[in-house]
């Protein structure tokens, strides 16, 4: 069946997928985030006519529910699970003879992982089916299929150590004893991430780990450590042992609230919501955890309080999370794909998607970038299909509109997938090449940066690694909130009074990497050199319309909104028969909503 242009969830493909389930044992049935579990769990279920029986499992519901869903697929009491990653690793179920992976799979080490989980003997071939979500996955799903089939598997490029964990490799090693820095620089270097640390690096760690740094070592808590001869170390105060060891690690987990029924209603522990999705809640609200629909009721010492609820569809959203980028490999691989003559390999219906596509514009080519512009809606659209995977898009859209603001186009807002971004504003753009300068670019993104809550939140991670910040203590572990205000109080100070301060520099490097992925922009415009190919068209693109149906719309605001609504003002002034009063040149109408 054709899969819908846009979308994550798959719900087209339900029916088939129930057939799947009761033509096979045991099923696993991957999705690659916790919402979209939840959602095709809440679907599959209302489809499920027979009473199958389906659980679901995934890091967000109570651990006694999932350890029931465990001990009843270990019994074979269950047909299918839905799930996430949760389930990608130390699964040795032998009743399991069917992975069902739902939407691309994003990652190829991850698919072949996922299609393991089936038939897991030596003697036994796995065996799985992808189902793409929409269209354009459909050419995914086959780009990570031919990557298996050739044995070749991707992964993130080896970057330098972190030198927040090496910080506190630093403070964990002066818990064991006094020690020598010469020492300790030595078996640093010894470790591959590692091997390339300077001593002026190493030195700088060193530093912070006695001191603090620059604005921060007139505070007790953060003088650390003492050098007792030439070279030799150890902590100033040996109490400090228990809460160095207690904060040990440099897994982030995502602050979260328990989610239970009320306590007139049993007070049953469901799972557990991000704060920041809590927060977002009113009494009320319905949303779905564990499969079934519950009703916001409120929040009583940190607890979301909630009752069962009979709706059909749940109000608001499950779990807020985040999506996978593709791999910079199987982005190639699907550049590569477009190239084919014909694609009888792929669906009927997604080679004549593709294939009108080049009838009408063009297809992506290696080593250039294709960019499309055409009119829709009343506004001036142009999509960038630079393929570098969700996180680098969305930075790029951040950076492109604020470039064309800087030359005087007037964008609207933009929308980011895993393969390109879409920019609307008021006026189109005639050369895009100017918007690539990489120099520019850069610049933007510093200033976007440096005021921007990706820095805080980067911050708080890296000083928790750091140990500039304890979680827990021996009486109580704080909460997100008192974290983040910790934090950003730290973070504000830093930026005042130390701005090159190692944890500010330690931070800006991980935001790079990490939730701006800003690195695959710069490989993008080193691969493409300034080859542009653009295309004007009347209308919209094959390959453009589904990211007209995207969800997670970012608006700009800026002077092309301020001109909207100073056009819509004189127009109802015009059809009020109000005389519209001209402001002097040298000033800017100020106009508001709901004027």
């Amino acid at each position: 069946e054709a899969p819908p242009w846009s979308g994550g969830n798959a719900a087209y493909s339900i029916p088939a997928v129930l057939e799947q389930v009761k033509a096979h044992k045991t099923t696993l049935i991957f999705h690659n985030t916790r919402a979209q579990a939840e959602l095709f769990f809440h679907n599959l279920w209302l489809a499920n006519a027979e009473s199958l029986p389906i659980g679901i499992h995934h890091g967000s519901l109570d651990r006694q529910q999932r350890e029931k869903v465990e001990a009843a697929m270990v019994r074979g009491d269950l047909r299918a699970i839905v799930c996430t990653g949760s389930l990608d690793l130390g699964i040795d179920w032998g009743d399991v003879d069917l992975v069902i992976q739902i939407g691309a799979p994003k990652n190829v080490k991850r698919l072949v992982q996922r299609i393991g989980r089936a038939n897991h003997r030596y003697n036994a071939p796995s065996k799985a089916v992808l189902v793409p979500a929409n269209r354009f996955e459909v050419v995914e799903c086959q780009a990570a299929l031919d990557a298996v089939e050739a044995g070749e598997l991707d992964g993130e490029t080896r970057h330098h150590g972190p030198r927040d964990v090496l910080c506190q490799h630093i403070l964990i090693t002066a818990c064991a004893g006094p020690f020598l820095a010469e020492e300790l620089f030595a078996d640093i270097t010894s470790v591959g991430a590692y091997t390339s640390v300077t001593k002026e690096e190493f030195s700088a760690c060193l530093d912070f780990c006695a001191t603090g740094g620059y604005a921060l070592r007139a505070y007790d808590q953060w003088n650390r450590l003492v050098e007792i001869s030439p070279g030799q170390w150890q902590l100033r105060d040996p109490r400090s042992t228990q809460l160095i060891r207690m904060n040990i690690g440099t897994i982030q987990d995502t602050d979260t609230l328990k989610v239970r029924l009320r306590r007139n209603r049993g007070g049953k522990p469901l799972g557990e919501v991000e704060e920041g999705f809590a927060a977002s809640l009113t009494p009320g609200d319905t949303f779905l955890i564990g499969g079934q629909i519950v009703r916001y009721e409120g929040l009583r010492e940190m607890v979301v309080e909630v009752s069962r609820n009979a709706a059909k569809k749940p109000k608001v959203a499950t779990f807020l999370g985040t999506k996978f980028a593709t791999s910079t490999q199987l982005c190639e691989r699907v550049v590569n794909i477009f190239q084919k003559d014909s694609w009888d390999d792929l669906p009927r219906h997604t080679a004549d998607w593709l294939d009108l596509q080049r009838q009408v514009s063009q297809l992506p080519r290696p080593g250039r970038l294709l960019v499309e512009s055409f009119p829709h809606d009343g506004r001036e659209q142009t999509a960038f299909y630079g393929f570098a995977g969700r996180n680098a898009q969305q930075t790029l859209g951040l950076l492109l509109t604020k470039r064309m603001e800087e030359m005087g186009l007037n964008p609207l807002g933009f929308v980011a997938t895993d393969y390109a971004t879409l920019v609307w504003g008021l006026d189109p753009i005639k050369d895009p090449a100017p918007l690539f300068d990489l120099a520019a670019l850069q610049n933007g993104l510093d200033r976007w940066l440096s005021g921007n809550a990706v820095m805080k939140r980067t911050f708080r991670a890296s000083a928790t690694i750091a140990g500039l910040i304890q979680r827990n203590t021996p009486s109580a572990r704080k909460t997100g909130r008192q974290a983040t205000f910790s934090s950003d109080i730290l973070y504000d100070t830093l930026q005042k009074y130390d701005p090159n301060h190692l944890l500010l520099k330690i931070t800006r490097d991980e935001a790079l990497r990490g939730l701006v992925d800003f690195g695959r922009i710069e490989e993008m415009a080193r691969r493409v050199a300034g080859r542009i190919d653009h295309m004007v068209l009347p209308r919209v693109s094959p390959l453009a319309a589904p990211m007209l149906l995207e969800m997670g719309r970012v608006p700009v605001k800026g002077e092309a909104e301020e001109r909207l609504l100073a056009e819509e003002a004189a127009r109802l002034m015009q059809v009020s028969g109000l005389a519209q009063v001209t402001p002097p040149a040298s000033s800017t109408p100020k106009w508001r909503v709901g004027w």
